[in-house]
């Protein structure tokens, strides 16, 4: 897979082009109470919901859409990036590198650390992108330059399955309309950053299609964090109102050094530093997507059907007193959905059914092996985890009141081969009903209310049942072993919300509360014979309770002249909800229990955030935007117990500059506008290098940076 992937790159700018999407500008921005009506023919590759044939989630609840025009301003490097000014969304990085960072949403995350429990699902077109192994998501490998729009869902969204916990997020790729239109795009910027893009789009003979390519580069601001990516995508459609069919093809190959968090002794003189040099992730992707759909029992009926394809090759340099780590990964996803949906007007109001099946074959391959001390292969494992689902959801529309319930079965087979001794195989399995239901009500004169209820849920991942057995923990991440199972997490969340539009100006406001049973968290092994240094010995358990609660705010002026001034607030409580449980920490072997009690706050999940900012359209057409990001205290990872001193809130401004000059545009982009000094992420560790002193380990944000884009636009549009 490799070496065809390598050879298929610089191969794809002369395939055949097309699109995910049938022709047609894009519809207004639905609003945030997923009562959005999308045509049928964009249903296909979007999670939005309403009442009716667009229902994805089932239920009013909070969403957000990011249009192109927002995305071109702020010129996102990734799709975190893009989203972390929306009310309860942060960002972290704790491996030292633009390309990795880990995304938060109501105090569950999304990241490409394999190992951290995942609660948010992402997907390309409506294709779950999460990876099988552990849940992952690496945000570098997605077609984020290729970007139509940005879906994003809060809160539980039962029906659109596992990893659904804290909300969704759909990225739609463009398409072609009409004559032929090619863009070409060159970036430079600071610690040589270089970027060239190009695609393609456009109609004929009925067939729409879309081609994009690029490659991008950097040095790194930190000692030896180079990246570099290289991504492509084909989208080739045919659509009219009653029928169509299409087909996807990204392909992605992406290598990033990496450096972690340093002991702050070294944090406050030398934030550039790098003290695990060799640090690396090399991936590739291959991700293939069938699409249609058709009129079949008075209804509509759809289809997806794909297959992705996912290779890793990490390396990992720890201190002295521990060998090094070098992984390799192996994912093969086969899916498959359909569903049918249908609606009819009855004399007291309309009711709409859908209802859908879906399931995935996956093969999972990971080894893993120690090296600089005692090397050896530690763990080869297979995985050819299986899930199985079927939904239904029903709403009835009266006037202004819709009322929504719907229903998704999961059953989820994770076995567990042990190729090092085949006598310890294990099989999981995993069954779940997850309910929700809601009510919405338009309230007339712009205003609307709606209020839900639901529950979801996720199975645990390949490496939390690997290592779940308290009688033999493992020393991560050399060793997974075949453990006792472990119980999916479920969480359930109330919600309600409010928003108002009159003249350009919208406000909007939710309320949620989200109960999580058997949330799965690592435990420290209690017994002697741990091994010397820092690396982690412990196991993986569920704890019975934790949750999360908050309030979102949102202000937002748009002017008939094109500019858009916005302001919100967030405040987010996760935390822990039982008594007296000790959880792993390094402070341990320093004296700290690291005992958590109720409403001991969640590491790295900041209780306020702030964000204001504009996107000014000014006189000869160009634009102007500033967004001002203001991120509150957060605790320490291995400081469950709240005892130690929290990471400083922080301050960050970014502005960008657009001037379109007929088929040209320039545009300047600034990113920590002021230079401010901030702490991205903290932990603690052993300084082996001092001593063995047990310090505070932080990850430094990126200081200032800048990039000058050169766009030219060929075509008749």
């Amino acid at each position: 897979m490799r070496y065809t992937l390598t050879l298929l790159l610089p191969l794809l700018p002369l395939a055949a082009v097309g699109a995910a999407q049938p022709p047609g500008p894009p519809g207004p921005v639905p609003p945030d109470t997923v009562q959005a009506e999308l045509p049928a023919i964009e249903v296909m590759a979007s999670i939005l919901s309403g009442a009716g044939s667009g229902v994805a989630s089932g239920v009013p609840a909070r969403t957000f859409v990011l249009g192109a025009a927002a995305l071109a301003v702020r010129q996102p490097r990734l799709l975190p990036e893009a989203l972390a000014n929306e009310p309860g969304l942060s960002l972290y990085d704790d491996l030292g590198s633009a390309y990795k960072p880990t995304l938060l949403m109501r105090g569950f995350a999304v990241s490409p650390v394999v190992g951290l429990p995942q609660g948010i699902s992402v997907f390309v077109d409506g294709v779950p992108v999460n990876e099988p192994d552990a849940g992952q998501v690496n945000f570098d490998l997605l077609p984020g330059e290729h970007l139509a729009r940005v879906e994003l869902l809060s809160g539980t969204a039962s029906l659109l399955g596992p990893h659904s916990l804290g909300g969704a997020i759909n990225l739609v790729t463009r398409r072609g309309a009409g004559s032929p239109v090619g863009e070409v795009e060159l970036e430079a910027g600071s610690f040589g950053a270089t970027a060239a893009r190009a695609s393609l789009g456009g109609s004929r003979r009925g067939w729409s299609y879309y081609l994009g390519a690029g490659a991008s580069r950097e040095d790194g601001w930190r000692q030896r964090t180079g990246a570099s990516a290289q991504d492509a995508l084909v989208n080739l459609g045919r659509y009219d109102e009653r029928s169509g069919v299409g087909l996807q093809l990204i392909a992605t190959r992406s290598s990033v050094q990496t450096a972690g968090s340093l002991p702050f002794s070294a944090y406050r003189v030398r934030p550039d530093s790098n003290l695990s040099a060799g640090d690396f992730e090399d991936l590739l992707q291959l991700h293939l997507a069938l699409s249609g759909y058709a009129p079949a029992g008075g209804g509509q009926a759809s289809f997806r059907a794909y297959f992705r394809g996912h290779d890793a090759e990490r390396f990992n340099v720890n201190q002295a007193n521990d060998p090094d780590v070098r992984s390799f990964s192996l994912n093969r996803t086969l899916g498959a959905s359909a569903d049918w949906r249908w609606s009819h007007a009855l004399p007291a109001g309309e009711v709409a059914l859908r209802v859908g099946v879906e399931g995935t074959a996956n093969r999972v391959s990971i080894r893993l092996f120690a090296e600089r001390i005692e090397p050896g292969l530690t763990t080869y494992v297979h995985s050819p985890i299986s899930s199985v689902a079927a939904y239904g959801l029903l709403d009835y529309s009266r006037g202004p009141l819709t009322l929504s319930a719907g229903l998704r079965a999961d059953g989820v087979r994770v076995p567990f081969r042990n190729q090092l001794n085949p006598t310890r195989d294990t099989t999981s399995h995993f069954v779940r009903l997850s309910p929700r239901g809601g009510v919405r009500l338009d309230l007339g004169h712009g205003a609307s209310a709606y209020a839900s209820l639901g529950q979801s849920f996720r199975a645990p991942a390949v490496i939390e049942l690997a290592c779940a057995d308290p009688q033999n923990p493992c020393p991560l991440p050399f060793a997974l072993g075949d453990d006792p199972p472990l119980n999916p997490v479920v969480a359930t969340t109330a919600e309600a919300g409010a928003q108002w539009s009159h003249h350009g100006l919208s406000l909007r406001g939710a309320l949620y509360r989200t109960r999580v049973r058997d949330d799965i968290f690592l435990f420290p092994y209690d017994e002697e014979g741990e091994p010397e240094g820092s690396t982690i010995d412990g196991f993986f358990a569920n704890l019975p309770r934790t949750r999360r609660m908050g309030i979102e705010l949102d202000a937002r002026l748009q002017s008939r002249a094109g500019s858009d001034l916005y302001l919100n607030y967030a405040f987010t409580r996760a935390t822990f909800e039982v008594e007296g449980v000790q959880l792993f920490s390094i402070r341990e072997e320093a004296g700290a229990e690291n005992v958590v009690e109720p409403g001991d706050q969640f590491p790295l999940v900041p209780t306020h955030t702030a964000r204001a900012g504009a996107s000014l359209a000014l006189p000869r057409k160009l634009r102007f935007g500033v967004d001002a990001n203001y991120t509150g205290e957060r605790w320490l990872r291995g400081d469950e117990a709240n005892e130690e001193a929290r990471l400083a809130a922080f301050l960050r401004v970014d502005a960008s500059a657009t001037l379109p000059l007929r088929r040209w545009t320039l545009q300047g982009v600034v990113e920590n506008v002021f230079d401010g000094r901030y702490a991205a992420f903290g932990t603690f560790n052993f300084n082996q290098g001092a001593g063995g002193m047990l310090e505070r380990f932080l990850t430094p944000g990126s200081p200032r940076r800048f990039r000058l884009i050169v766009r030219r636009k060929f075509g008749d549009r």
